[in-house]
């Protein structure tokens, strides 16, 4: 797995990638959600800006990309030149600058790993409208014990390290529901289970309705869809989490 220098590096072999994909496969996603009308798209962790493309191409949605990475927004405001519906925010996953109920579709594809799971996906579901629907790609465990294994053929004890770490902290994550995040940790991805998605989208009114078709064991790809509204939603989280069964 080839490590990226920097953030250029990934958005542009990010690009590379996009432009190389079959037909079928680039257009995967609008595809999957062509059955809504669709007014405004918000690509979180949007990296250069790729995936929004087929949205700028086949709808008149209003596209918009967040990413935390100055770099990386620079680097897509040349990719969406011209385009009047494109629009970049640099900011955060975990604090959407939005208002409730402003969006029709979410793409979140392997940014989640990276950010505060719950305040996330809380967010995201705050600025879905209703039947709107979340495109969510999450890396797997077996991700980063694949990880593990790759790089072990490098013999870089620093090269190693890094997926044995995020490996620790996905485990307590998963074992105590607390995500380490700060000083050393900071920065470091960890991978989520079917089961904590099933939980933490319940909360938020969210339910896994289907795979996306680049769905695989190591990147799992969900359509997600904001099935209830959010208030009655996390009334009943509060009711299940004080023991009374709905």
């Amino acid at each position: 797995m080839k490590m990226l220098a920097s953030y250029e590096e990934y958005a542009d072999e990010s690009l590379r990638n996009y432009v190389g994909r079959e037909t079928a496969k680039r257009y995967s996603l609008v595809e999957a959600v062509r059955h809504l009308e669709l007014e405004r798209v918000l690509d979180v962790g949007c990296g250069a800006g790729q995936e929004l493309l087929p949205f700028l191409e086949r709808t008149d949605a209003l596209c918009v990309g967040l990413d935390r990475a100055e770099a990386l927004g620079t680097f897509a405001k040349k990719l969406f030149a011209g385009k009047e519906n494109a629009f970049l925010v640099r900011g955060f996953g975990e604090k959407l600058p939005f208002e409730d109920e402003s969006f029709d579709v979410v793409i979140c594809l392997v940014a989640l790993p990276y950010m505060d799971n719950r305040e996330t996906l809380a967010e995201i579901a705050r600025i879905l409208k209703p039947g709107g629907v979340l495109l969510l790609k999450t890396h797997g465990p077996l991700f980063l014990l694949g990880m593990v294994f790759e790089r072990a053929k490098t013999l870089s004890p620093k090269k190693i390290a890094y997926p044995l770490i995020c490996l620790a902290a996905s485990c307590w994550h998963l074992l105590t529901g607390r995500q380490l995040q700060k000083g050393f940790w900071q920065g470091k991805e960890i991978f989520q289970t079917r089961g904590f998605l099933e939980r933490e989208l319940a909360k938020n009114g969210m339910e896994i309705k289907g795979r996306l078709p680049d769905d695989n064991r190591r990147t799992p790809s969900f359509m997600i869809v904001k099935t209830a509204l959010l208030k009655a939603a996390l009334i009943g989280s509060l009711l299940i989490d004080y023991g009374f069964n709905l």
